[in-house]
């Protein structure tokens, strides 16, 4: 037998982190878990009870410390980094999210290279279709390589896109990233966040299951997984039945409390756009490599429905379902909040307005539910180009296609030679703007991002698209070639080159 793997784990408390250690314990003679959070009240009760287990090791302590993830990643063989700061919670502490996310992620990848075996330890890192942002219809197919595009104004988005850059670019010979959607159940106190309201209501988002993420994480940490699974970047969906709009969401909820979903929120409460979200056209291809995914959309709900139940029988004192009419003002409560898209109209943010809805007057003209049309997209999808030939083997492309790639994108390459395949040794190149800037030809093809200097100080996405082919693509069908206006961030000069 296999000697038993250790596998350090962050973000343990998080519904992910506790699905992850409940799959993990299926199997105690196969791994020992290191898990890691901050110690929190919260956190130290949610993990109360996994005190004694003999497959898991406490470590209390903070992504943003170098001992504690040193501690973590010395005599691991995996490091599944789950952990990160949410995105409403990102929204509200911008440099907080930039130091956890990204900066984590940049001290495991210290931490490992400072090891002993570097070669023979694996990192899991969970990205987020965030990155790739607002991908309304007629866009809302996706795949890995289409362009990076945080949502304005998403720095949890921000601060992921930083991260995965600097896993693809870490030399690691063993890393792979997973860009997570929207699992479900959605966490506790997921309607009490003002981002709620960023999220339109004809929106698209393949979700997934908690429980199918956690059952990915240990297949990935078994001894059969082919070599070629690693340094790769992988969208990480529930396939065809988690295919969603917004509203056909909100419709599986509040019918199942006997509500119509349209007496719970107007429909200019949400914005138009600026959001992300995407159907995945690509998300086949990691289950057909892992075998992960269990339940279709429709087992799931009866499954978490039967465990309400049951946890209603259980209950002595049961609560009692809120009414339409006590949502729709926890809804208005909300969404009334700093980042909100009510106090964004009430406050006549004219940036905000803009971000999220065009103009005053697209606002304005919002209808109500008499006249709100809601539309599930149908339709032959549009692929987005890649700016190379996408048909020949990755180990034939050669320095013609960079050079294509790179024109696409507005640039060009400027190194003068390339090794045919040799996909993650970088190169020199130049964004329209005159940026230089190193990057692999595996972050720039096969992952979508592109000039590291353009993802700081602004959100210029309106400028990007009138030289950036590659780019317009995601930005002109959502905003017309009018949409120019630039968003300055903050907390991106975290990031270290």
């Amino acid at each position: 037998m296999s000697a038993k793997k250790t596998i350090f784990l962050t973000g343990a408390a998080g519904g992910m982190g506790i699905a992850t250690i409940n799959e993990f314990l299926k199997y105690p003679d196969k791994f020992t878990l290191r898990i890691l959070d901050l110690p929190t009240p919260q956190n130290k009760e949610k993990l109360k009870k996994y005190e004694g287990n003999k497959s898991i090791e406490f470590m209390w302590g903070d992504l943003r410390n170098d001992e504690d993830i040193w501690n973590g990643v010395n005599g691991a063989d995996y490091v599944l980094a789950v952990g990160v700061l949410g995105a409403s919670q990102c929204d509200e502490f911008p440099e907080d999210g930039f130091r956890t996310n990204y900066g984590s992620t940049k001290k495991i990848i210290e931490a490992i290279k400072a090891q002993p075996n570097p070669d023979n330890i694996r990192m899991v890192y969970i990205g987020t279709v965030a990155m790739t942002g607002d991908r309304m219809p007629p866009i809302h197919w996706g795949r890995v390589g289409d362009p990076i595009k945080p949502s304005i104004y998403d720095y949890y988005a921000t601060s992921k896109v930083a991260a995965e850059r600097a896993v693809i670019e870490s030399g690691l010979k063993h890393w792979v990233s997973l860009r997570q959607t929207g699992i479900m159940p959605i966490g506790q106190g997921g309607g009490d966040a003002p981002i709620v309201s960023h999220q339109p209501l004809n929106n698209v988002l393949e979700f997934i299951s908690v429980y199918d993420s956690a059952r990915l994480m240990v297949k990935i940490c078994e001894e059969n997984v082919p070599e070629i699974f690693w340094r790769s970047v992988y969208n990480m969906g529930g396939g065809e039945s988690w295919r969603k709009t917004t509203i056909e969401g909100y419709d599986a909820i509040f019918s199942s409390l006997g509500i119509d979903y349209r007496e719970t929120f107007e429909p200019n409460w949400y914005a138009r756009f600026n959001f992300h979200g995407q159907w995945f056209l690509d998300s086949d291809k990691l289950d057909h490599m892992m075998h992960y995914r269990t339940q279709t959309y429709e087992q799931f709900q009866a499954f978490e429905n039967k465990k309400a139940q049951e946890a209603m029988q259980d209950n002595t004192q049961p609560m009692e379902a809120p009414t339409a009419a006590q949502i729709y003002e926890h809804n208005q409560f909300v969404f009334n909040k700093p980042g909100g898209v009510l106090n964004v109209v009430e406050n006549r943010d004219t940036e905000g307005i803009k971000v999220w809805f065009g103009s005053q007057e697209e606002y304005e003209a919002i209808p109500g539910w008499d006249k709100f049309i809601v539309y599930r997209p149908i339709g032959k999808p549009i692929v987005l180009d890649h700016g190379y030939d996408e048909t020949k083997p990755a180990a034939e492309l050669d320095l013609e296609d960079v050079q294509g790639a790179a024109k696409f994108r507005g640039g060009k390459c400027l190194s003068a030679a390339m090794e045919k395949g040799e996909m993650y040794k970088p190169l020199e190149w130049e964004c329209a703007f005159g940026h230089q800037f190193t990057a692999t030809p595996y972050l720039v093809l096969k992952g979508g991002h592109w000039c590291d200097e353009c993802e700081r100080g602004y959100w210029n996405y309106g400028e990007i698209a009138k030289v950036n082919p590659f780019f317009a693509q995601v930005w002109t069908p959502l905003h017309g070639a009018h949409e120019t206006y630039k968003v300055k961030k903050v907390a991106d000069d975290l990031i270290v080159k």
